[in-house]
């Protein structure tokens, strides 16, 4: 139970860090063009490419990166978990990417429910509300499956062979 919590932890500090940086820059943009895209884009897959280019692609990318080269997101990193083989050998490009896939899933379905083919908050009567169920069931069966699994590895862990270690800090002898 405690390396599930940990594991949630993690991943919840990486997307707080990661909104603080990509909402920034968002309003950032917004401030400085007066206005633009937001007042360009209004038909569902122009926000869609948006929100890829600009949210889910840097959000990809930092999981990916991070998994690959250093072995963990500073989220990880901050409560000494790093993502392995599950030989505990450093994982592959393509498996990083395949655990990212996987993982964000959810999120993706999520942009793509609400926004196309026309953004739920432009139509008089948004389509039924059940569709955005569907990611948040797989958000249910993902931490479910975590929680069986005693943290170890999740759901994204299985298709790409990895799993997710924590290491204590090591105690110094004197």
């Amino acid at each position: 139970m405690k390396l599930t919590l940990v594991r949630l932890t993690a991943y919840g500090l990486d997307f707080i860090m990661l909104a603080f940086v990509l909402v920034g820059l968002q309003l950032a943009a917004y401030h400085l063009t007066g206005g633009f895209p937001f007042d360009r884009l209004d038909k569902g897959y122009q926000i869609e490419y948006w929100v890829l280019a600009t949210m889910s692609f840097p959000v990809w990318m930092y999981f990916i990166v991070s998994e690959y080269f250093f072995g963990a997101t500073l989220g990880k990193k901050l409560l000494r978990l790093s993502a392995t083989r599950k030989d505990g050998g450093r994982i592959s490009f393509i498996q990083a990417a395949g655990r990212t896939w996987l993982k964000l899933l959810p999120w993706e379905l999520t942009h793509l429910i609400i926004l196309v083919p026309d953004p739920w908050w432009d139509v008089p009567e948004p389509p039924s509300p059940a569709w955005i169920l569907i990611p948040n069931g797989m958000i249910l069966l993902y931490i479910l499956f975590l929680l069986l699994n005693r943290g170890l590895r999740a759901l994204h862990d299985i298709p790409a062979g990895t799993s997710v270690r924590y290491s204590p800090r090591s105690s110094r002898v004197k």
